[in-house]
């Protein structure tokens, strides 16, 4: 009987031990670090015809990071609608790459897209080709004469998710969004959802429609549960805008 005694007593020793040092290693677990993403571009004046290096350099807690899943580098000209989009290719040391000829003079918005590790991290930075006043005057030019609505720039634009509701796996799911320009509402907009699961490469494009008064909306079947990056992109004659919002699906 002692002995029967002394097993349950050992056992429950035990079990107090593993279930103790289980909340202990949950209370110690870490929060990720964030995706650091340094876009760098040129420095010195560049002219037409240039064939121009953009580099950005990707890192997570001081680290580089060299299994990025995806780079890649989206250029826009001043008064464009349409943007080109280049593949980085990885040179190392959290480095990864791509090379573009630049054949007009302007002004270039300059976005580097980057998913690595379930993070999304996409900062933009301005190139100018040709010489710097007299590509801002150009713009300038380029901008005088449209209406208020027509030029604005970088900022203006918001975006807000419209459902509260949280998304559904295995079935068909609305998501809509409102999109404003200066507290207005943005109308006759291109507007389409890029979406992903956090962790994988591939993402999926849907065009949204608009319903009025700047509301954009698509369905969407999840086939799993988990998070996903929904990236809502705008574009109307010279405006490009885009927004990242994560997805919760039960």
């Amino acid at each position: 009987m002692k002995k029967v005694v002394l097993s349950i007593t050992i056992l429950m020793v035990l079990l107090i031990s593993a279930c103790g040092n289980g909340e202990e290693s949950g209370q110690n677990a870490e929060v990720p670090a964030i995706l650091e993403v340094e876009l760098n571009l040129p420095e010195e004046e560049l002219q037409p015809g240039a064939e121009v290096t953009l580099e950005t350099y990707v890192s997570q807690g001081g680290e580089a990071v060299e299994d990025a899943n995806e780079v890649k580098f989206e250029v826009l000209k001043e008064g464009e609608a349409d943007s080109e989009m280049l593949e980085g290719e990885h040179q190392g040391d959290g480095l990864y790459a791509a090379t573009m000829l630049f054949a007009e003079a302007g002004s270039y918005k300059v976005t580097s897209h980057v998913t690595a590790r379930d993070m999304h991290n996409m900062p933009s930075e301005t190139l100018i080709i040709g010489n710097a006043s007299e590509v801002e005057a150009e713009d300038t030019d380029a901008h005088s004469g449209e209406s208020e609505h027509h030029h604005e720039h970088e900022g203006a634009v918001t975006v807000e998710l419209q459902s509260d509701v949280e998304p559904q796996a295995n079935q068909e799911n609305e998501l809509s969004v409102l999109v404003k320009e200066k507290d207005n509402p943005l109308t006759d907009a291109k507007v389409s959802f890029e979406i992903w699961r956090e962790g994988q490469e591939k993402h999926e494009f849907i065009d949204a429609k608009e319903t009025g008064n700047g509301i954009y909306k698509a369905g969407k079947a999840f086939e799993s549960a988990g998070n996903y990056q929904l990236n809502v992109h705008i574009n109307k004659d010279h405006l490009h805008e885009h927004q990242l919002f994560t997805l919760t699906v039960k």
